[in-house]
């Protein structure tokens, strides 16, 4: 960072408890509507994370229609409906519409990033995605197989580009996104991932085998201890998750935030691999154990955890010239944009 630019942080201002009472009436209500009123629950949500986000004394807003949600829930409901029908009459017909779902991927990938993108704003101005379809299928289609043939050993290539896509093609007003990152820290990610997993199972696997040939497991009463200590086994496996989850997830959002800029904006992320493996960890102890009630809370901590460890860095003079020029020959709500999609194909 240069003299002449300073890091302008990302704040997020929500709290558990006035997010429980969106949360659990946006519940009663889907639960009463038979899930019809869970678009409009979308739209409060996101527009409570969003406006609860602020930039240099700003807030991000969310725009999207709720029938718009409405009328894409609808179009997955019925693309659900009939391949289930179809595997129970026609499995042939199952095994195309399967087919056919993975090749719409890269589609519906672009389409839900340009109706989160397109719904999004700040200082009145909407984001927009404009990735190429084409370059999608490469991606999502292409670098996919791929993977499958390769048993995996492209599957960081896959990682990168997949992250240089979505970083690299965001619109800000009319201010265009690039990605400048490097695909060998992709490479070191995954190799530690797998290394963490790998070690929790051999770990597993000799702790049952050591304890399998005590000889108190020659007796048919050892049997029962033998079981209860596979599965004390299964689950020290399992914990593994939530660290290779922490580990990769915060080591690639560094690299993401890292390589991004928008005109002369950069980003600064401090995103920590252990500040995130604490939050699943503790997130997943706290659901489980209130049964579900610190969903809300464990929702706005892991928004506090990715906001409130990135900055934007910019020019020291402030961000108003930025959001001036980015909104030079648009309007205030970018409401010129005809394009925008009336239909939400994304799961966000």
């Amino acid at each position: 960072m240069s003299e002449q630019n300073r890091v302008y942080p990302l704040q997020f201002t929500g709290r558990g408890g006035e997010y429980f009472r969106i949360w659990i009436v946006n519940l009663a209500l889907s639960l009463l509507t038979l899930g019809i009123y869970s678009a409009w629950a979308k739209v409060r949500r996101k527009r409570y994370f969003n406006n609860h986000t602020l930039l240099d004394g700003h807030h991000f807003d969310y725009l999207a229609d709720p029938i718009a949600i409405i009328k894409g829930r609808a179009i997955a409901f019925v693309c659900m409906l009939a391949y289930v029908l179809a595997q129970n009459v026609y499995p042939l017909i199952s095994a195309i519409l399967l087919l056919l779902f993975f090749i719409a991927t890269p589609w519906i990938v672009v389409r839900a990033l340009q109706f989160n993108a397109r719904n999004s704003s700040h200082r009145g101005l909407r984001f927009d995605f404009q990735g190429d379809m084409a370059e999608s299928y490469r991606i999502f289609l292409g670098l996919a197989l791929l993977s499958m043939l390769t048993l995996g050993l492209s599957a960081p290539y896959a990682f990168y580009r997949k992250t240089a896509f979505i970083a690299g093609n965001h619109v800000y007003g009319n201010l265009h996104s690039s990605f400048q990152g490097r695909v060998w820290p992709f490479y070191r990610i995954v190799l530690v991932a797998i290394a963490i997993l790998f070690a929790s199972i051999v770990l597993a696997l000799a702790g049952v085998i050591a304890v399998a040939g005590m000889p108190v497991f020659s007796h048919p009463a050892g049997i029962g201890a033998f079981v209860i200590y596979l599965m004390a086994a299964l689950m020290a496996f399992y914990a593994a998750i939530p660290i290779v989850a922490g580990y990769f997830n915060a080591r690639v959002a560094r690299q993401m935030f890292s390589g991004t800029q928008f005109g002369e904006l950069g980003f600064a992320s401090r995103h920590q691999a252990r500040g995130l493996i604490w939050l699943y960890v503790s997130n997943l102890i706290l659901i489980a154990l209130t049964l579900g009630l610190f969903i809300p809370w464990a929702q706005v901590r892991s928004a506090r955890f990715w906001l409130d460890n990135l900055g934007v860095i910019g020019p020291e003079r402030g961000l108003d010239g930025i959001a001036a020029a980015a909104g030079e020959g648009l309007s205030a709500t970018g409401s010129e944009m005809a394009d925008v999609f009336d239909v939400d194909l994304g799961i966000a």
